[in-house]
């Protein structure tokens, strides 16, 4: 079965509550298993997605556009179960705050854009109008997606359970008025996977050894609040 189409890898809370158990040594190995190859999961997609939604948006593209809406809606998005999260730092008195979150490529507004960059372009105008009857069908892959508010200086901590010997992906979305990192830690604080401060969509790729917790550490480097996307699959 193609990994696209495979159940949720997230863990639900029957395996977190097997999990709660567990009490790693520190001399567990690392949580994770060699690099496999692969194409995109449902969070990679979403995290393409809206890496084509900003160029599409920089060279006012509208082909880029299309594409990026196209790849936003073939995924089906859910709210996280059994994710916790812990924020560390205080945020300033006079904490500045800045744009909403980054814009859902799949949203009726970036169709309006898409609507508006087509202009006079009828072939272009075709396209775009006709993307409402071009929605994929069937059951879609699905990638479950916590949005969360970061003031500058403060970091969010995420516990997530996940299944191993199964790849998984987590995305990280910010809204672009700071730099955020992101640095993933299994339970024995080995670090399994990081992603450098950056204000672009990212994304971290790896599959756990075995099931286990992790720690998905999320860092807002500036001064400026950042409503951020964390997505997973």
């Amino acid at each position: 079965m193609p990994a696209e189409h495979r159940p949720m890898r997230l863990a639900a809370p029957i395996l977190a509550a097997l999990l709660a158990t567990a009490s790693p040594s520190a001399a567990d190995p690392a949580n994770v298993a060699p690099t496999r190859s692969g194409t995109d999961g449902a969070a990679g997609r979403i995290v393409l997605a809206q890496q084509t939604y900003q160029a599409a948006m920089q060279q006012g593209d509208t082909i880029l556009l299309l594409a990026a809406i196209r790849l936003a809606r073939s995924v089906t998005v859910r709210q996280p179960t059994g994710w916790a999260k812990t924020t560390e730092g205080k945020p300033a008195a006079d904490q500045v705050v800045g744009r909403a979150a980054a814009p859902d490529p799949a949203s009726p507004q970036v169709l309006a854009i898409a609507q508006a960059l087509a202009g006079e372009d009828y072939a272009l105008q075709d396209i775009v109008y006709d993307l409402d009857a071009q929605r994929p069908h069937g059951r879609l892959p699905t990638a479950i997606k916590a949005m969360s508010d970061l003031a500058g200086g403060q970091a969010d901590t995420w516990r997530i359970a996940l299944f191993g010997d199964v790849a998984a992906e987590l995305g990280l979305i910010g809204d672009g008025d700071t730099t955020l990192d992101l640095t993933v830690t299994d339970d024995s604080g080995n670090i399994v996977c990081a992603l450098p401060p950056g204000t672009t969509p990212a994304l971290c790729r790896f599959t756990p050894a075995r099931n286990g917790f992790f720690s998905v550490r999320i860092r807002n480097h500036g001064e400026v609040l950042n409503s951020y996307q964390l997505v997973g699959s």
